[in-house]
Formats: structure tokens, C-alpha cells, sequence
């Protein structure tokens, strides 16, 4: 009997231990997954119109008036939304 309660203990700390390092993997699946990296460039981008509607970077910083961070906002929404229309081509792809 003791011996049979010996080997569920090391079974039970065995499946801990594959549960913890199934939710180690499930973690590092979930920051390189694209769905993840889209929702942090987009937080991004929505902190910085944030900033930039609050006039906090809105005023211009050269002597010729250009406001670059706006300029910077719009090109980064651009890659933004080619790298999504891109995603969203791939997964139609994949699905075929």
C-alpha cells in the first residue's frame, strides 16, 4: 500500500509540473502569437493620438511649424493596417 500512495505522489507532482510548463509555453505562444503584437501596436498608436489630441506633441517643435509626431502616427497606422489586411490575406491562404 505504501508503495502504490509513493507512486501517486511523484505521479501527481509530475502532472504539476507538466502544468506548469504547459502554462509557461501557453504564455510564450500568446506574446508571439500576431493577434497579441497587433493589440500592442494599437495600444500604442491609440496612447500616442491620446498625447498628440491632448496638444501635448501637438505643438510644433522645428522652426518650419511641422508637426512630426503626427506625421509619425500616420505612417505607423499605415504599416498597422497593411500588416492586418496581410494577416487577415494569410489566414484565407491557410484556410485553403
Amino acid at each position: 500500500m505504501n508503495l502504490i500512495t509513493e507512486e501517486i505522489q511523484q505521479l501527481q507532482l509530475r502532472i504539476l509540473e507538466l502544468e506548469k510548463e504547459q502554462k509557461k509555453k501557453d504564455e510564450i505562444d500568446k506574446k508571439t502569437s500576431i493577434d497579441h503584437n497587433f493589440n500592442v501596436i494599437n495600444d500604442v498608436l491609440e496612447k500616442k493620438k491620446t498625447f498628440i489630441n491632448n496638444n501635448y506633441y501637438s505643438k510644433p517643435r522645428s522652426i518650419t511649424g511641422v508637426n512630426y509626431s503626427k506625421d509619425i502616427i500616420i505612417h505607423l497606422e499605415a504599416i498597422y493596417n497593411i500588416l492586418k489586411i496581410v494577416d487577415k490575406r494569410l489566414k484565407k491562404l491557410e484556410e485553403k
